[in-house]
């Protein structure tokens, strides 16, 4: 096999495997070779590494594992980095014998000196990863990682988990002997896990588009705001190949975390993330950038993405017509709940929020009235939609917070029109609008993706 210093090779004997594990993650039960056979980072760094005669040949500094670009699965323990005097060199995997807690004894005589150096996609687990915030995309949140989990499996050492306990924290600082023995405590599965490499100059790994496309935006922006600068923009990057769902994770971060990542990227890649946002979180964005670089973001948007932007940055924020989104379903008197209901199939423009409801006008735009989707399915769809008995309630659009929330709350509406002085229908507010706005700001502070807990 070759090593990794200059061509030269060494040979490793077969590994010894003493012990039957058995399939699964990190939390097997307690009866399970796998269990016996578990170990924590902490517990084997620093351990003296002695050769096939007993001869301590140098001091185990860290363990290397290899990751996948997809994240899937327990990565192995490819080798581990030796400490030999003044010189760190590498022991690959194969040649490990023995891994307990203060020993590391190997199957060889003697290692290769030469001069440790990472391979690409290589991670050390105590200078990479311990300590360090990880994402648990089970869950949406950050974690610490204060201690990890290696598991003897078929073809050797694996990273199983991932101990973010407190106690971890405890036996990092505490000496070897002294520290306490692995018990039975909470472990995260490593398959739930996504460690962040953007400081790892060798590991040329995206973080996986397709683990973070199985949480909610929300979720997402919860990560973001839960993790440093760097943490966050790495997530943003893996995300950014999909325009959608940047734009989707934009609209659910809070406003200093939007600027801060907006400020990052450029006027052509700012103008897009916009594009792809609702038309009213756009404006309110648009407007927190520095005024140097509004007109030139404004300018390279599309036609229509600047009209929709025009009609909301002319209201304040708060009102009526600062919360409204221009996109809605609408259809004109006369038209049928067949036809109504195939406006809400066709829309591709609407927030999901307000396609529970088709708003009526008069062939010139003058709001009539507004139905539930739910209430056009119990409807015979030969029926006309005027002749329903439709909701007429309305805000103008320079109508405050107060008003338009009491006015939802008493019509418990999802969606209300908001109209301009003729009458004619401009958007519609949406409850998720409303509850963005009411909602206290010392509560947008996402305590457990920040903490972990």
């Amino acid at each position: 096999m070759e090593d990794r210093f200059s061509g030269r090779r060494m040979s490793d004997k077969n590994e010894h495997v003493d012990g039957r594990p058995t399939s699964g993650g990190a939390t097997t039960s307690g009866g399970s070779q796998h269990e016996k056979r578990r170990l924590m980072v902490t517990q084997i760094l620093r351990s003296p590494v002695l050769n096939q005669a007993g001869q301590e040949l140098g001091r185990l500094e860290d363990l290397i594992v290899k990751l996948d670009s997809g994240g899937a699965g327990y990565p192995p323990v490819t080798g581990i980095k030796v400490r030999i005097g003044d010189r760190e060199v590498f022991v690959n995997g194969k040649s490990i014998e023995k891994l307990t807690p203060g020993e590391v004894r190997l199957n060889t005589q003697a290692v290769d000196t030469g001069t440790f150096q990472r391979r690409p996609g290589e991670v050390l687990l105590a200078a990479d990863v311990l300590g360090r915030h990880l994402m648990d995309v089970a869950r949406g949140r950050i974690v610490q990682a204060n201690d990890l989990v290696l598991g003897h499996v078929d073809d050797g050492w694996r990273l199983l988990g991932v101990d973010r306990s407190p106690r971890a924290m405890l036996r990092r600082l505490v000496p070897r002997r002294g520290r306490p023995d692995l018990r039975k405590h909470a472990i995260l599965d490593w398959k739930d896990v996504q460690p962040f490499v953007g400081h790892v100059p060798t590991a040329k790994l995206l973080m996986p588009l397709q683990r973070l496309r199985r949480l909610h935006p929300a979720q997402i922006a919860d990560l973001v705001e839960g993790a440093t600068h760097e943490e966050g923009e790495e997530i943003l990057d893996a995300v950014e190949s999909d325009v959608e769902l940047t734009a989707d994770v934009f609209e659910e971060l809070d406003t200093e975390h939007q600027v801060e990542f907006l400020k990052s990227l450029s006027n052509e890649e700012a103008a897009k993330v916009l594009e792809r946002m609702a038309p009213d979180d756009a404006a309110d964005l648009l407007g927190e950038l520095p005024q140097e670089r509004r007109k030139p973001v404004f300018d390279l948007m599309s036609a229509q993405a600047q009209h929709k932007l025009r009609k909301l940055l002319q209201y304040h924020p708060s009102s009526a017509g600062g919360m409204m989104s221009p996109d809605y379903v609408w259809v004109i008197r006369g038209a049928t709940v067949a036809e109504a209901l195939e406006a809400v199939r066709i829309d591709d423009k609407s927030p999901h929020q307000l396609l529970n409801t088709v708003f009526v006008t008069e062939q010139d735009g003058r709001f009539i009235g507004s139905v539930a989707t739910a209430d056009l399915l119990r409807t015979t769809g030969t029926r006309r939609v005027d002749e329903l008995e439709l909701v007429t309630c309305k805000v103008h659009a320079g109508a405050d917070l107060s008003d338009v929330t009491l006015t939802m709350a008493d019509y418990n509406l999802i969606a209300l029109a908001v109209i301009d002085s003729a009458g004619n229908l401009l958007g519609a507010v949406s409850a998720d609008d409303v509850i963005e706005a009411i909602v206290p700001e010392d509560w947008r502070a996402r305590v457990e993706a920040s903490t972990g807990v």
